[in-house]
């Protein structure tokens, strides 16, 4: 049964519910599913159990109220905390950082990256076709969207069969019909060739291009943290340094990605001369 549609809207409930304390036994009835029927859905379709689910969005919520300047006594009652003792351990299990840590390092760092420039392609890469979150969101903010999403339905040895042992993965917003708008997000690795395409996932393009090559910090092996620096890195390139560089513009129609490979991560922006 597809449960994309219902699960979605679940997603939605919560992101706008937030600051209610949810439960899982309320995002339950709130499904007209059973609860043991909840759980099983909800896990299959983002690879996470929904109380694990719940944490982390309030943890991602609890570090913008931080980086926006909110104390943490505050932050802690707001999120549904009883101690601001209790936060803290809570936010250094989920960000490796304590939130006075969290709020130096990623409320003064600011990104200034000098990209390399080099050609890069063609290839064609084959990967899962990943639904946009429902309602308006801002791709900017939706960098490295793989992440918590579930791929059970290829198996890991058809996945590395398709990968090989040293992967290129990619990651990119591909918008396939300009006139609807309608877009998806892929995920998969670089292949050198599409003879073997499992079934679910799709082969997609790149072109040859000169490219604007960023490095992402890694985020000192934290995936959260990894994940907060991709989305930071695309409003640096697209807020700043696009408009200020003085010698690039981005090449419309072509692709920009993610590229993931060796536990390095960089944002790749096809480019032309001013």
């Amino acid at each position: 049964m597809d449960h994309s549609s219902s699960m979605e809207r679940i997603l939605a409930y919560i992101d706008s519910h937030l600051d209610d304390n949810l439960t899982v036994e309320q995002l339950a009835r709130y499904s007209d599913y059973s609860f043991y029927h909840f759980c099983h859905a909800f896990s299959s379709y983002t690879g996470i159990p929904a109380a694990t689910y719940l944490r982390r969005r309030r943890m991602e919520r609890a570090a913008k109220d931080l980086l926006a300047g909110r104390k943490s006594a505050d932050v802690a009652a707001a999120r549904g905390f009883d101690t601001s003792s209790g936060f803290a351990k809570a936010f250094r299990r989920h960000y490796g950082l304590s939130p006075t840590q969290y709020r130096r390092e990623m409320g003064d760092a600011r990104f200034c990256v000098t990209p390399s420039i080099r050609p890069m392609g063609p290839f064609t890469a084959v990967g899962y076709r990943l639904a946009p979150p429902s309602g308006e969101f801002d791709v900017l903010d939706a960098g490295a969207y793989w992440m918590g999403k579930a791929f059970s339905f290829v198996s890991k040895d058809d996945y590395r069969r398709l990968a090989g042992p040293s992967p290129m993965e990619i990651g990119a917003w591909i918008q396939p019909d300009r006139e609807t708008g309608a877009f998806f997000y892929f995920f998969g690795p670089v292949v050198e060739h599409t003879d073997f395409i499992p079934q679910g996932l799709v082969p997609v393009s790149f072109e040859a291009a000169e490219y604007a090559v960023f490095p992402v910090p890694a985020g000192n092996g934290n995936m959260t943290l990894l994940n907060e620096n991709v989305r930071r890195m695309w409003k640096y390139i697209f807020q700043e340094w696009l408009p200020e560089n003085g010698r690039y513009r981005a090449a419309c129609g072509r692709v920009d990605f993610e590229c993931y490979q060796g536990g390095e991560t960089s944002i790749c922006i096809p480019v032309l001369p001013l």
